[in-house]
C-alpha cells in the first residue's frame, strides 16, 4: 500500500485530503465559485464532446465501459490516477511514464497504485466521492469543482478556485460484500451444470435453440416472457407474453444482455451477479450484492 507523507515542499500530497481553516462568510463565495467551476466543467466537456453524468457535484466521463461491481464506502480500492486542471495543466500522476512527459519532479512520487478504503475521507473530496461512482477495471474522468478540491487555496501550481480533472483507472476492487457474492457464484459449479459465462460475466444456458443466428438489438420490439427468481427459489418477476424494446424496458442490464444472446423462438436460463442486476443497493425487495436466476423467451421479434 501506498504511504502518504504531507511534503510541503512538493506536490506529492495533492490526493490527500487537507483541512484548511475558512470564514464563515466564505459559505457565499463557495457557492458563487462552485457556480462558476460547473459552468466551467461543463463547457470543457462539451467542447471535447465528451458524453457525462452528473452525481452529487461530481462530473464523470466513462472513458472505457465495463460490466463489473460499483465501488461502495468500505471496498478497498486501488487505482492509477493522472491530475490536471481544466487548462491541460498536469499537477500530480502516480504514472512514472506521465510525470516524466510532464516535467513533474520524480523524487518526490511513489509510482505505485494508490490503495485505499472507498469513503474514507482520506482523499480529496471530489476524488473520495467520484470513486464511489466507479466500478471495478473502469476507466473514467471524474471533474469537480474547487469547493471539493483545494477551494481558494492556491497549492503549488494550482491557481486559487480551480475545478479539477482526474482521469482514474480503477486497478481492482474488493469487499466483504463482493467477496461473498464471488464465493457463493462459484459455489454453483454453473460451467459443470451447462452455463457458458458470457463476458460480462454473465451465465447463460440454452433451452431452447430458437432460429439460429437470428437475434434481437436493442431496438426491435421482442415479444416474450420473463421469469425472475432468487437462489432459494422464491419468484420475484413474472411477466407473461409481452412486448417491450430493450433500449426502453427497465428489465436489468444482464436481462438485456441474455436477450440479446437469445434466438428468435428461443429460451435461455441466466444467472446475473449482482452488477447485472440490482447492484450494491438492491430495489427494495431484492438485497444489495444478490444474485438473480432469470428465465427468459423470445416468441418473436418485430
Amino acid at each position: 500500500m501506498m504511504k502518504f507523507e504531507l511534503k510541503l515542499f512538493s506536490y506529492y500530497f495533492l490526493l490527500l485530503s487537507i483541512v484548511f481553516i475558512s470564514p464563515s462568510c466564505k459559505k457565499d463565495l463557495e457557492d458563487e465559485k462552485t457556480y462558476s467551476n460547473n459552468s466551467a466543467i461543463e463547457s470543457f466537456l462539451n467542447s471535447n464532446k465528451l458524453s457525462y453524468t452528473k452525481e452529487d457535484g461530481i462530473y464523470i466521463h466513462v472513458n472505457v465501459p465495463v460490466y463489473n461491481y460499483q465501488i461502495a464506502s468500505g471496498d478497498t480500492v486501488t487505482f492509477w490516477y493522472v491530475a490536471y486542471t481544466l487548462n491541460g495543466l498536469v499537477f500530480d500522476t502516480n504514472i512514472k511514464s506521465v510525470a516524466k512527459d510532464f516535467d513533474l519532479d520524480t523524487n518526490v512520487r511513489s509510482f505505485l497504485p494508490v490503495k485505499v478504503i472507498a469513503g474514507s475521507g482520506n482523499l480529496i473530496e471530489g476524488v473520495d466521492k467520484g470513486l464511489l461512482f466507479l466500478k471495478d477495471k473502469e476507466n473514467a474522468l471524474i471533474l469537480f469543482p474547487s469547493s471539493l478540491g483545494y477551494e481558494g487555496n492556491a497549492i503549488g501550481p494550482i491557481p486559487i478556485w480551480s475545478p479539477l480533472a482526474y482521469n482514474i483507472e480503477i486497478i481492482s476492487v474488493n469487499g466483504k460484500s463482493i467477496q461473498s457474492e464471488k464465493n457463493f457464484i462459484e459455489s454453483l459449479n454453473l460451467i459443470s451444470n451447462g452455463y457458458t459465462s458470457d463476458t460480462s460475466g454473465l451465465y447463460i444456458k440454452n433451452i431452447t435453440l430458437g432460429t439460429i443466428s437470428t437475434t434481437p438489438s436493442l431496438n426491435n420490439t421482442i415479444y416474450g416472457q420473463v421469469k425472475g427468481t432468487l437462489p432459494d427459489g422464491t419468484v420475484f418477476d413474472n411477466k407473461g407474453a409481452q412486448s417491450f424494446i430493450l433500449s426502453k424496458s427497465d428489465l436489468p442490464e444482464g436481462v438485456k444482455l441474455g436477450f440479446l444472446l437469445t434466438n428468435n423462438g428461443g429460451e435461455n436460463s441466466l444467472v446475473l451477479p449482482s452488477y447485472l442486476g440490482f447492484g450494491n443497493k438492491g430495489n427494495g425487495t431484492i438485497k444489495p450484492y444478490q444474485t438473480l436466476y432469470y428465465d427468459i423467451k423470445i416468441d418473436s421479434i418485430k
